[in-house]
């Protein structure tokens, strides 16, 4: 008989909670519902740019689209007009070494040119590759004939400590002191 009792008096108590859950459900509800600002009910609310007018706003998407497309044209057109270069370097110096009438000196001279523009665009895909993978989205390393190298990445600025990951790669794979790396961004 005890046993049926205590049964019943913890069925009791849980539709007991079950009933006053219900009753908070319903009034929390109606007192949010009847709230003038539909945020608070957990509702979808459009957002607006209230401080600035449509024609600004439409200016400064346009400029930023306009921005970023000049930007990755830059990387682009920097990229194509290196290969160009390189290839115009490499023809001439291979019509150099095909050329019978230059000497074994100008050949010598030629090839070693030759080999130093292969060694260069190796250390600069390398880098850039390393520098992508940092989590830039592009990157840009130009050796110069001073033996400085100059390294452009797509991002809206660098932290000290990017540039010290990006300034290691490139002492690193192109063999350069720390004072011959220039870290410029772009974006």
């Amino acid at each position: 008989m005890k046993f049926l009792q205590r049964k019943q008096i913890v069925v009791l108590s849980l539709v007991l909670m079950l009933v006053i859950a219900g009753y908070l459900q319903i009034s929390y509800n109606q007192h949010y519902s009847t709230a003038e600002d539909p945020a608070q009910s957990g509702d979808a609310v459009y957002v607006d740019n209230l401080g600035i007018s449509t024609g600004e706003v439409a200016d400064n998407e346009q400029e930023a689209v306009t921005a970023s497309k000049e930007t990755n044209n830059y990387f682009a057109q920097t990229k194509m007009d290196r290969e160009k270069s390189r290839d115009e370097d490499i023809e001439t110096i291979k019509s150099i070494t095909s050329d019978e009438l230059a000497s074994k000196e100008a050949k010598a001279k030629a090839q070693e040119k030759m080999l130093k523009l292969i060694e260069i665009n190796q250390k600069e895909a390398n880098i850039e590759s390393l520098i992508k993978g940092k989590g830039f989205s592009d990157a840009i390393a130009l050796f110069a004939d001073d033996g400085s190298v100059d390294i452009i990445v797509k991002a809206p600025a660098i932290s000290k400590a990017d540039a010290a990951k990006i300034a290691d790669i490139v002492v690193r794979q192109g063999n350069v002191s720390f004072d011959k790396v220039i870290i410029k961004s772009m974006y």
